[in-house]
């Protein structure tokens, strides 16, 4: 089954309320990011039944997952290996790669992180993913990207 944008930004939302309700512990509480992501992956993982969610997930097919140019985005940085946060998906193709997701629980968004998102969502792309969604809970604020674009900012609703 395929989503729209629109539905996916209503389940998504819906995944971060139950986050904000049951598991505020974690955000209010300085907690791994990684922390923040599994709970968030449990939540979207019932809203998605039918794909796999997946945090941090290294692979594309049987490589690792490498996205060409992400490198440049930092000094820092010494290859192109990504580690999405999460990711919903169908393991083993790229016909179903619905959702990208990278979550900030404390400091704003990285040139990388949005680099990544627009490179993953590009529909002439490595991975062709119909959205990828930047959360940044401490500005309660979510961007959606598209074909390779920033399309909206939008409010977490709590």
């Amino acid at each position: 089954m395929r989503y729209s944008i629109h539905e996916v930004k209503k389940k998504a939302e819906i995944a971060i309320g139950m986050l904000f309700k049951n598991d505020s512990f974690l955000l209010e509480n300085d907690v791994n990011e990684r922390s923040i992501s599994h709970k968030l992956a449990e939540y979207l993982q019932q809203q998605f039944p039918d794909y796999n969610v997946d945090c941090e997930y290294n692979k594309h097919g049987k490589y690792t997952k490498e996205l060409e140019g992400i490198r440049e985005c930092d000094e820092e940085r010494k290859t192109d290996r990504i580690l999405p946060d999460i990711i919903i998906h169908k393991r083993g193709t790229d016909d179903f790669n619905l959702v990208v997701l990278e979550l900030k629980s404390k400091e704003g968004a990285t040139s990388c992180d949005e680099k990544k998102l627009k490179l993953m969502t590009k529909k002439d792309g490595k991975f062709k993913y119909d959205c990828g969604l930047l959360i940044l809970f401490r500005n309660n604020l979510i961007e959606q990207y598209v074909n390779g674009e920033k399309i909206r900012s939008f409010k977490i609703e709590k």
